[in-house]
């Protein structure tokens, strides 16, 4: 999806803490995110360290030693093209070169933008890519049920970033389109829908480790026994060694927290002064970017733009007050 971000800055020199927890009966550590942390980057890394393709052992970690890990990880996964014809050795190095140019923006924003037919359903980047060949699937939920046939005719194969243009200039001509264009996307403002989850709960492997993207965030998400649920980073929850996971089955995100083994637990109070769960989801807007340059405007404009038109569009369907006398 077409995501508003803040301009691109360098983070360098960044110092990241990491928990230990139990996964499957094996001792990890994952990387906690904090109010402003790379959420591309802490995705792609605590799905390595789920799979126990990358360790750590401290309990601090720089943003500089990660993306070594995942250069490192880009490079053994791709060496073996025994048995591979040219064309594919060629392609992969071809690849492999983006990739390797591209690693820097998962600390600092990357491209993501959807279609609505696919929980799979990504507008190819290069830097999606990345996941491609790190072997890490990429998931949404932000899809169009069919049996609404009217508002799937109308959004067709477009992406978020077309239909969002669309809208602001006015290109979509046939009022009934723009209207039911206009409809779904604020319905489904939290990237996630019904018939999207439910597509997720049936497609998504029984035990993969996978990246999952909505409200503008990614995270690391996990199938056992049928459900789904997405590891708990974020730094608030370091002293809470019980709380892991966060089961996955509504809509509104009004979920409860797991364990280690899969096992609801009662999260603790916060003060205001600590940092929740979903402030760390929203603050990820800086990491995860949007359309590219030839839109010439930044998107928090563009979508401020989108939400005025949808107000607008709402104030013309009401009808008329009169002033009592």
């Amino acid at each position: 999806m077409s995501i508003p971000t803040a301009a691109s800055r360098a983070r360098e020199g960044r110092v990241f803490k990491t928990k230990l927890i139990q996964f499957l009966g094996r001792s990890t550590q994952i990387i906690l995110q904090d109010k402003n942390g790379p959420c591309p980057l802490f995705a792609i890394c605590n799905i390595l360290l789920l799979r126990n393709m990358l360790k750590l052992s401290t309990a601090e970690v720089s943003q500089e030693t990660l993306l070594s890990l995942v250069t490192q990880r880009l490079i053994d996964s791709n060496s073996n093209n025994t048995n591979r014809d040219a064309g594919y050795v060629e392609n992969l190095r071809h690849n492999m070169a983006d990739a390797f140019e591209l690693l820097p923006r998962l600390a600092t924003g990357i491209d993501v933008d959807i279609k609505f037919r696919r929980i799979r359903d990504f507008v190819p980047t290069g830097e999606c890519a990345i996941f491609d060949l790190l072997d890490i699937s990429l998931y949404h939920g932000c899809i169009v049920d069919p049996q609404d046939r009217d508002i799937a005719m109308a959004i067709g194969s477009k992406s978020y970033n077309a239909l969002t243009r669309e809208l602001v200039a006015r290109e979509l001509n046939i009022p009934q389109q723009r209207k039911l264009v206009q409809k779904f996307l604020g319905s489904s403002a939290g990237q996630l829908t019904n018939y999207g989850l439910s597509c997720l709960q049936r497609d998504v492997k029984e035990r993969e480790l996978c990246a999952f993207f909505d409200n503008k965030h990614l995270s690391t998400m996990f199938k056992y026994e049928g459900q789904l649920y997405l590891l708990a980073t974020d730094e608030g929850f370091l002293d809470q060694p019980d709380h892991v996971w966060e089961k996955l089955e509504k809509v509104n995100r009004d979920n409860v927290y797991v364990s280690s083994n899969f096992e609801e637990y009662k999260m603790v109070s916060h003060t205001n002064d600590t940092w929740d769960e979903h402030n760390a989801m929203a603050s990820t807007d800086d990491y995860v970017a949007s359309v590219d340059n030839a839109t010439h405007a930044d998107l928090n404009d563009l979508d401020l733009q989108l939400a005025m038109a949808l107000e607008q569009e709402e104030r013309k369907q009401q009808p008329p007050q009169r002033n009592n006398v």
